[in-house]
């Protein structure tokens, strides 16, 4: 009788992708809608064949907003309604920062404040007139 242990041989690694290692979270991945950092919600396309391209989202909003797209055959390139509304709503935000900075000024004479405050307004407000789009668009399931 033998008392030396039967251990299993590895596994076989998949076909598909050879000697690495699968990440199931998107480390340092950006939202594919509104650009804010991904937590976890993904969508890759099932009619493709592997290794599947992963795309990652901030929230269930924006994954079922991208979902929806992808159904009626549209991709994320170009400006969709959604975004052209989203940029104009955005448009009145920069105006109101404008206002208190001052009209009169060039760009090339504002501050360096004054600059993060017009990029921190149109990002602010591009993800969350997306946000808020996405989350009042009409999902099909």
């Amino acid at each position: 009788m033998s008392h030396v242990a039967q251990i299993a041989p590895p596994p076989e690694p998949a076909a598909d992708c050879p000697e690495r290692i699968r990440l199931w979270h998107p480390r340092l991945k950006l939202c594919a809608v509104c650009l804010r950092p991904a937590h976890g919600f993904g969508f890759f396309n099932p009619a493709k064949p592997r290794p599947r391209e992963h795309t990652w989202f901030c929230s269930k909003h924006c994954q079922s907003f991208f979902a929806a797209r992808h159904r009626k055959g549209l991709t994320m390139q170009g400006t969709t309604d959604e975004e052209r509304l989203a940029i104009a709503l955005v448009m009145k935000r920069l105006g109101q920062t404008m206002d208190q900075i001052g009209w009169d000024k060039r760009l090339s004479d504002l501050t360096a404040t004054d600059v993060t405050a017009l990029i921190e307004e149109v990002l602010e407000g591009y993800g969350a007139e997306m946000s808020r789009i996405a989350a009042t668009a009409e999902v099909p399931f």
